[in-house]
């Protein structure tokens, strides 16, 4: 009798456990409920680094838009990230950067700045770079003296230390038209951006000589 009391028990509580793994597989069952929500991520506390409305070129002045392309290329010419590969395809000429430079200025800072950059690059630093001011050159009709602002991290993963900051100055001939282009290599930009390529290849604007002044 007790044999038999302990084999009823026993099926009984493998049925249990049975149960309980076909409920757990029902509650967890997500294969026909995959949702994707999209979320932008805020960079900043500050509310002009937040994600905006779209805006198109003619909302914006000229000013505006040159300074906002000025912005892009100071940060293409001076930041640094842990990644090699990234700095090999500017070094390259596949960024932004040969796209918006003459090729005297992309020699030069290839010979003058690109060094520096890798070399920080190989010791894991991070450095931003930013636009500050932008005012004409007393006594030229074509150059800008273009304020900037670098932030630099040297030494990676430690939170607690806080960046050096360094502001220097940049003497730019700008060559600026507050129009897209209609051709990118012979044909319609639509062919060139569709490719994935970067947008800021389609304005009107490029710099065609450059000095570094440090302050």
């Amino acid at each position: 009798m007790k044999k038999l009391i302990m084999f009823l028990a026993g099926l009984i509580l493998v049925a249990l456990m049975f149960g309980a793994l076909l409920l757990s597989g029902a509650i967890y069952d997500t294969g026909n409920k995959v949702t994707v929500d999209t979320f932008f991520f805020q960079p900043n506390n500050l509310f002009y680094q937040r994600p905006g409305d779209l805006k198109s070129i003619n909302d914006l002045s000229a000013d505006q838009l040159r300074n906002m392309l000025l912005n892009k290329y100071i940060t293409e010419y001076f930041y640094v990230t842990p990644d090699v590969e990234e700095l090999t395809n500017r070094m390259e000429g596949k960024t932004a950067l040969r796209k918006m430079s003459a090729r005297k200025v992309f020699t030069y800072w290839f010979e003058n700045v690109a060094p520096e950059i890798e070399e920080m690059t190989n010791q894991r630093m991070l450095r931003t770079a930013s636009l500050v001011s932008v005012t004409p050159v007393p006594g030229s009709d074509k150059y800008w003296r273009v304020e900037y602002e670098l932030k630099t991290w040297e030494k990676p993963n430690n939170l607690a230390l806080s960046p050096v900051v360094r502001r220097g100055v940049l003497n730019m001939e700008i060559v600026f038209r507050q129009k897209l282009k209609e051709e990118i290599n012979g044909r319609p930009i639509e062919y060139y951006l569709e490719s994935g390529q970067d947008p800021v290849a389609v304005f009107g604007f490029g710099i065609q000589d450059i000095t570094i002044q440090e302050e």
